[in-house]
C-alpha cells in the first residue's frame, strides 16, 4: 500500500477513508525583451541568453537550474486543501474590525 502524507500538516492521508488532492507546481523565469522596440519575431532569444550568461560568474551557472525551472508536487489533506485554496499565495490577511453602526 502507498503511504500518503499531506505536505502542510504532515498527517497521514488514509487515501481509502478520505480524499487526497495533489496540487503540481510549474515555476519557470520569464525573461522581457531587453530592448522593447524591437518587434517580437525579431528577437534573437539565444543572443538574449548569451548576452544573460556572459554577466553571469562561472561558479554560479549551475546554481541557476532551480532560479529558471521548478516542477513541484504536493499532497494536501481535505483540511489543509480547503486552507490553501483560501489563500494559495499564503498572504497575511489584513484584519477585519467589527464595529457596531451607532
Amino acid at each position: 500500500m502507498i503511504h500518503f502524507t499531506c505536505a502542510r500538516c504532515r498527517r497521514v492521508i488514509d487515501a481509502a477513508q478520505e480524499l487526497r488532492y495533489v496540487v503540481r507546481m510549474e515555476i519557470e523565469a520569464v525573461m522581457d525583451p531587453i530592448h522593447e522596440d524591437e518587434p517580437e519575431d525579431d528577437r534573437d532569444h539565444l543572443r538574449e541568453i548569451d548576452e544573460i550568461l556572459e554577466r553571469v560568474d562561472p561558479s554560479q551557472i549551475d546554481a541557476m537550474g532551480d532560479d529558471i525551472y521548478q516542477n513541484r508536487r504536493y499532497d494536501l489533506c481535505p483540511q489543509c486543501y480547503r486552507k490553501f485554496t483560501a489563500n494559495p499565495l499564503a498572504r497575511e490577511r489584513k484584519a477585519v474590525l467589527g464595529f457596531s453602526h451607532n
